[in-house]
């Protein structure tokens, strides 16, 4: 296993499931990795097990709800004033509503975390990563078959206008996280590397937030389901 010791990582959404895996993982292979988690306790918790597990301690903790675009961009200058290159992004965070809910700004919140929040980090930090000839990868699904952009405006979209159903929003935003991934490495190329993946249907926290039919069943069959690991 190649070391990234001396590589920077950031990853979101890493107090559980994929994100957590993904710090795990880098943090063992030596690289510092910083933690972006909503929850306090949930990320303190995470970064302990993590510390623990691997022996790095150059793994920390960064707050930020994505669900908000102030936090996002407080976020994201934050950081680069902190950080003078970055190695690696993985944005990873994501949410499935089943009923529409807005969020301060006014954004159906599914495409305002697994999207919007992602283009504007990957924003604020793009000379960072541009300085360590970095990589960005967003975590997507095969659901991006399923999106459709171009059914409505997308202001409409963004603002989850019309008839709300969460699996067409759920799609939607992981195809503009695909779409956005092809335009990084149009326009990036031979500077940045941008991969988008789908990660396969995992046992992780994304379906608990719902009491629908949907999400009960997939909860049901969680010890079926791979580990985010």
């Amino acid at each position: 296993m190649d070391s990234l010791s001396g590589k920077i990582a950031i990853v979101t959404g890493a107090s559980s499931g994929i994100g957590k895996a993904a710090a795990a993982r880098l943090a063992e292979r030596g690289a510092t990795v910083l933690m972006i988690c909503r929850s306090p306790e949930r990320g303190q918790r995470a970064l302990s097990e993590i510390r623990g597990q691997t022996g790095n301690q150059a793994v920390e903790l960064r707050l930020a709800d994505l669900a908000s675009l102030r936090q996002v961009r407080e976020l994201g200058e934050h950081l680069s004033a902190e950080l003078d290159r970055l190695d690696i992004l993985i944005n990873n965070a994501g949410v499935y509503r089943n009923r529409l809910e807005l969020t301060e700004d006014g954004f159906e919140r599914t495409m305002a975390v697994n999207h919007l929040a992602h283009f504007l980090l990957t924003h604020l930090l793009i000379d960072r990563l541009r300085a360590a000839s970095g990589r960005v990868v967003n975590v997507s699904s095969g659901s991006h078959r399923s999106g459709k952009l171009d059914r409505a405006t997308l202001q409409s979209i963004i603002r989850g206008e019309g008839r709300y159903r969460g699996l067409r929003a759920y799609s939607d935003s992981k195809l503009a996280n695909v779409l956005f991934t092809f335009e990084l490495a149009r326009r990036f190329e031979s500077v940045i590397t941008a991969n988008a993946f789908h990660p396969g249907v995992l046992a992780t926290r994304i379906w608990n937030q719902n009491h629908n039919a949907l999400s009960l069943m997939l909860r049901l069959f969680k010890p079926l389901m791979g580990s985010p690991e």
